[in-house]
């Protein structure tokens, strides 16, 4: 199958299920960023289970073709589908997708996406090719692109003890004192999440620096 007759297959299953209500009141949720065929999660994965399975099977698809179609759509249900079979096909598994990968990250952006591709695709990638943080993340700490830093400080949030500490950190200080709040939760949240395995250092790091009252809340959240 190509991509192309992937997308009309896929289409074919959601303009069925379209709910206007519903629609309206995720984009509503979403702050009007994006369009939406209104169509909730369960009924929407019981729908395309059956496509999701033959595209993820099929050895020689053209996957990231497929990926960029259902981005350049409006609606964000396509953005959903496409996020899950990329990490279902594991791109992430190849060392040119980098590339594909900031992609994503810098267009249809908005927290619920970037989040999801920041640990599944992301944390994963980095994880496969650990010599490639080196050569991405400092670019992304420094880059204009606020979904480029929030990535570089979120990635490693499922690591635990492989999380690289001196990575965190140096994607968390420039931009200790930012004013913009996706700056300041993910620093909170990827602290939070390492204090299940250095509480002791994230309440060091913490009382040391001078983080918003939102970013100490959210680090220290389980912390006593």
């Amino acid at each position: 199958m190509k991509a192309l007759q992937a997308f009309q297959a896929l289409n074919e299953i959601y303009h069925p299920l379209r709910n206007s209500a519903e629609a309206a009141a995720m984009a509503a949720y979403m702050k009007d960023h994006f369009e939406f065929l209104g169509i909730k999660k369960p009924i929407r994965a019981a729908a395309h289970k059956a496509l999701m399975a033959e595209l993820v099977k099929e050895k020689s698809f053209e996957s990231m073709a497929f990926i960029e179609i259902l981005w350049n759509q409006p609606e964000r249900e396509y953005h959903y589908f496409a996020m899950e079979f990329a990490e279902k096909k594991k791109i992430f598994k190849e060392k040119n997708a980098i590339d594909f990968i900031e992609w994503l990250i810098v267009n249809q952006s908005w927290w619920d996406s970037v989040d999801t591709i920041a640990t599944h695709l992301a944390g994963k990638y980095f994880l496969t090719f650990p010599d490639q943080v080196s050569k991405v993340i400092p670019c992304w700490i420094t880059s204009e692109n606020m979904w480029l830093n929030r990535v570089a400080i979120i990635f490693q949030l499922a690591y635990k003890e492989k999380t690289d500490v001196d990575v965190l950190v140096a994607a968390i200080l420039p931009h200790e004192f930012s004013k913009e709040f996706f700056h300041r939760k993910a620093i909170g949240w990827a602290l939070r999440q390492y204090a299940r395995t250095d509480q002791k250092f994230v309440k060091d790091f913490v009382k040391s620096r001078s983080f918003s009252g939102l970013t100490v809340r959210e680090a220290l959240k389980h912390i006593a």
